[in-house]
């Protein structure tokens, strides 16, 4: 009986015409915490410019916000990629979100070399886009 009423709140909970959340994601948040990760190793983030519009998609009982971005890179002083040209390029990434407590939060996950799309497409049965709000 209890495996019963949890199989069907999570069916209730998934409601695939939930629209998305009219708030949008900080991306200056997401860059603060990001860069406060470490990641990618020897590299210093020095900035991004937004690429376009986040995605809303559904994993699981969680709503999560892709947002894509390009980040700009400057390898840490006499570290091993100091004389890498390529640690200089700018990065197409995808920024993380999740809607918690009625706003956006982030921890500063970073999904590297992808679109939003691409990033859902990897997995198309775990992530399921919403319906856009109109404005």
């Amino acid at each position: 009986m209890n495996l019963l009423r949890r199989f069907w709140t999570r069916l209730t909970r998934r409601s695939p015409d939930v629209a998305a959340p009219r708030s949008r994601p900080d991306l200056g948040r997401w860059f603060a915490a990001a860069a406060a990760t470490g990641k990618p190793r020897g590299l210093t983030w020095l900035g991004y410019e937004p690429a376009g519009d986040p995605l809303v998609v559904r994993d699981g009982d969680r709503l999560l916000s892709l947002v894509p971005a390009v980040a700009r890179f400057e390898p840490v002083a006499d570290g091993e990629l100091a004389d890498v040209p390529q640690a200089r390029e700018p990065r197409t990434v995808v920024a993380v979100f999740e809607f918690r407590d009625g706003r956006w939060e982030t921890d500063g996950r970073t999904v590297f070399n992808l679109t939003p799309t691409e990033f859902v497409a990897r997995d198309p049965t775990r992530y399921h886009p919403l319906p856009e709000t109109p404005p």
